[in-house]
């Protein structure tokens, strides 16, 4: 009971670990439900109808990419208002990235509409209702996504988790609701509406009374459109570098090799994810410090270690424990043993380079960008050249990994003793 009394007060005194506590349960929760939606809708709708679901879910990723685009210019710029106690400009912030979720997810879902016959085709969907559903799903995440970020920003992470939480449970309910009225895979596709609506309700909801008064315009489009730019590309670099070797697993294996592949990326993945919580808690805190011209460093380092500490348990329970690991698959997913511990290394590294990213997009520098673009081209290439089995397109990208990490901390380093060394001995920060 003291060890557990302490830990409890370590976390009510230490503002990074309690937020990190808080959001990291925010993701678990959120996270929980997300595969209750998958279980709850499969055992209802059966193998084929669930397939529907399925290829709807994938395809909602793709369309709703410049998500996380938005959510993290949001929270940058809301870091800085906060940083310069400038609430008036909070109100104009959310009016334009609003303008920007909606026009974006306006576009995408009248292309939609327009094309729904060929996408109806591709993700083999013989009802088109379910297509204009995925429309309207899209322009509700993308307006979710940029009042998220703003929550962020202002280090709300509590509110943030409440409000995944309640896109997640949401959509469960709705779903399981729809297909009970006989609502059928339309009615289970209609949950990722439904979540996402109410949870850009509820977030208005929490922002209205921020930015009341005099409107302060000091982040304009041509900010924000700047700063989009280099967030575009780190975005679209990670969310490549964890996708990209399934697809040409995929290319290159035969079939029963790639599923193989695919379910240990899968199973890996949960580091990652537990990685993004890490990097949306640091974000906003560095951001904010970095505005202010303070001492910032501290808080990656903490970051860094934390995420460490998590990875090196993932890999030590992944490499020694794989049959408990591999209990979700079942045991015609064996094969896969030998290759948990080296996908957890692997998407470990991957965690660590979107932190790293994460740091240089807060403090607006596009270091990254060549590192990042050196992994993606360097990831295709090797397991293009080398493709003889799963250990061997694991090898490759294990390779890319590493290089991108490294080059990474190489940057993050430089930046952090050329601070050192211009910065005076007493105003040095942790």
């Amino acid at each position: 009971m003291s060890r557990v009394r302490g830990l409890l007060s370590r976390l009510k005194d230490d503002r990074f670990l309690r937020n990190n506590a808080i959001y990291f349960t925010g993701t678990v929760v959120g996270g929980f439900f997300g595969y209750v939606y998958h279980f709850a809708t499969g055992r209802l709708l059966g193998p084929a109808s669930y397939s529907v679901v399925a290829s709807a879910i994938a395809a909602l990723y793709i369309l709703t990419l410049p998500g996380p685009v938005l959510q993290t210019i949001a929270t940058r710029f809301a870091s800085l208002a906060a940083a310069a106690g400038a609430q008036s400009a909070l109100r104009p912030l959310m009016n334009r990235v609003a303008v920007l979720s909606a026009g974006l997810g306006a576009l995408v879902a009248l292309l939609l509409v327009v094309f729904q016959s060929p996408a109806a085709r591709f993700l083999q969907i013989s009802d088109s209702r379910v297509i204009y559903v995925l429309a309207l799903a899209t322009i509700a995440a993308l307006l979710v996504s940029g009042n998220r970020g703003v929550l962020l920003g202002l280090r709300r992470f509590l509110d943030t988790s409440v409000n995944a939480a309640l896109d997640s449970v949401t959509r469960v309910v709705t779903a399981v609701l729809l297909i009970g009225l006989g609502g059928g895979s339309v009615g289970a596709v209609f949950g990722v509406v439904m979540g996402p609506a109410l949870a850009y309700g509820h977030s208005l909801v929490l922002l209205r009374a921020q930015g009341s008064g005099a409107a302060d315009e000091r982040f304009g489009y041509a900010e924000v459109g700047r700063y989009a730019l280099p967030t575009a590309a780190g975005v679209i670099g990670v969310t490549f570098l964890f996708n990209a070797d399934v697809v040409l697993a995929k290319h290159y294996l035969q079939p029963t090799m790639a599923g193989i592949y695919a379910a240990g990326s899968v199973l890996a993945r949960v580091v990652y994810f537990l990685g993004v919580t890490i990097a949306g808690v640091m974000f906003p805190e560095v951001a904010m410090l970095h505005a202010r011209d303070e001492a910032h460093f501290h808080v990656v380092d903490k970051s860094l270690l934390f995420l460490g500490g998590i990875a090196v348990v993932f890999v030590a329970a992944y490499t020694l424990l794989p049959s408990l690991v591999l209990i979700p698959y079942g045991s015609s997913f064996a094969p896969v043993k030998p290759y948990l511990g080296p996908f957890a290394l692997a998407l470990s590294l991957l965690s660590i380079s979107n932190l790293l990213v994460n740091y240089f997009l807060s403090i607006n520098s596009a270091r990254f960008v060549l590192p990042l673009g050196i992994a993606c081209v360097l990831e295709v290439v090797l397991i293009s050249q080398v493709h003889n089995d799963p250990g061997k397109v694991l090898e490759m990208m294990l390779i890319a990994m590493a290089t991108l990490t490294g080059l990474l901390l190489a940057l993050y380093l430089s930046d952090r003793l050329r601070v050192r060394a211009l910065t005076p001995p007493q105003e040095r920060g942790p």
